[in-house]
């Protein structure tokens, strides 16, 4: 109702006079006072001039005002009308063909609509590429989680073949599958908001690698890997969002985990090396697993990307290192893989020794 009742009307004379009735009623009464004083003056030098005269000056310069004004209507009228167009039509590529603009006024009018619908566009695009991104990954997360719901499902209805610790070693493994799946969901949601979820603060690094490696270390004497952490010193404190870097460490461990247990039966070393020097701090994650094809790596840090690995496993959703790297980026931290065919990967985390988090705090702001 609202856009019919802006667009309801179009620009007639009449409107174009009464948006412009105080410069009308302005000029009318400088030109009265201008004629009384000239009369005035007139009259104190003796000079008698009918005031018919000064009625047809008034009425003359009043008629050469109204034409003023509606030839400026005229050279205006194609403006309005395009925008009278715009406001009925429903599609809003109306707004960036309005191409009759005359005034210094409508001229940046119209500028403020073509960059308003460039942004609006930039952000639906933005939107739908979020909005397939998600489709996507909830399609490829919810077939992941179906595996070990069935692994589960088909381990109590064999549960008479296994022994009670053996059942209770699979169900905890497929049950670690399905948290680590859970978590993987929720901190893909809360990334799209990651301004409102983010809190910076001296992280001891030493001691959340030692936390993890804890964590995980059921799973690590069940794929017979054993972690090895080499630092030279007792402890490493680093700037960043402890919440969020837990997260990326847990996701380089599970895939140094996921990829080692599939290269052999051979017990194999997870190799965490953490430096600190004047040029900053880096964590060096080295596993001894399958390692990833050399055309493969450019492109691990892809959303859904899976590789020759992830079709081997069938257990990738292409999603881990791509979190990893976004979240990285948003707290200023580098990340870098190198990897080499059955022989393993490396993935790097260094951490600047200072770091400018102004424009994600700003971005925090704005959401307030």
């Amino acid at each position: 109702m609202l856009k019919k009742k802006l667009g309801a009307e179009t620009l007639t004379f009449f409107h174009f006079l009464r948006d412009r009735l105080g410069y009308v009623s302005f000029y009318v009464l400088n030109l009265i006072i201008a004629l009384v004083i000239v009369k005035l003056s007139l009259l104190e030098k003796s000079i008698d001039i009918e005031t018919n005269y000064f009625i047809y000056i008034a009425i003359i310069s009043f008629v050469l005002l109204l034409l003023y004004c509606f030839i400026s209507y005229v050279r205006q009228k194609p403006f309005f009308d395009q925008f009278h167009h715009a406001l009925n039509d429903k599609d809003l590529h109306a707004l960036i063909k309005i191409d009759h603009a005359i005034t210094y006024e409508q001229k940046q009018f119209y500028k403020l609509c073509l960059v308003s619908y460039n942004d609006y566009l930039q952000k639906l695009h933005q939107y739908e590429a979020q909005q397939k991104q998600a489709y996507y990954f909830t399609n490829r997360w919810t077939h992941q989680m179906k595996t070990p719901l069935s692994v589960m499902q088909l381990l109590i209805q064999e549960e008479n073949n296994w022994s009670k610790e053996e059942l209770l070693e699979h169900m905890e493994e497929e049950i670690v599958k399905l948290t680590d799946g859970m978590q993987m969901m929720l901190s893909t949601i809360r990334l799209q908001k990651f301004e409102l979820d983010f809190s910076i603060q001296q992280v001891p690094l030493i001691a959340l690698i030692r936390s993890l490696l804890h964590e995980k270390r059921k799973t690590f004497i069940r794929y017979h890997l054993f972690p090895k952490l080499e630092t030279g010193q007792d402890e490493i404190w680093v700037e960043s969002d402890k919440k969020w870097l837990t997260f990326v460490l847990e996701q380089l461990l599970n895939n140094a985990l996921k990829y080692s247990q599939a290269a052999s039966t051979e017990s194999k070393y997870i190799t965490i090396t953490v430096t600190s020097s004047e040029k900053g701090t880096k964590i060096e994650i080295k596993d001894e697993g399958i390692g990833i094809k050399k055309e493969d790596v450019p492109r691990v840090f892809d959303a859904f990307f899976t590789g020759e690995n992830g079709r081997k496993l069938r257990e990738s959703t292409g999603m881990g290192l791509y979190l990893a790297k976004h979240i990285c980026d948003k707290l200023k931290h580098n990340i870098t893989i190198d990897s080499k065919e059955n022989c393993g990967t490396t993935v790097a985390i260094h951490f600047p020794p200072r770091t400018d988090y102004y424009d994600v705090l700003q971005n925090k702001e704005s959401f307030k």
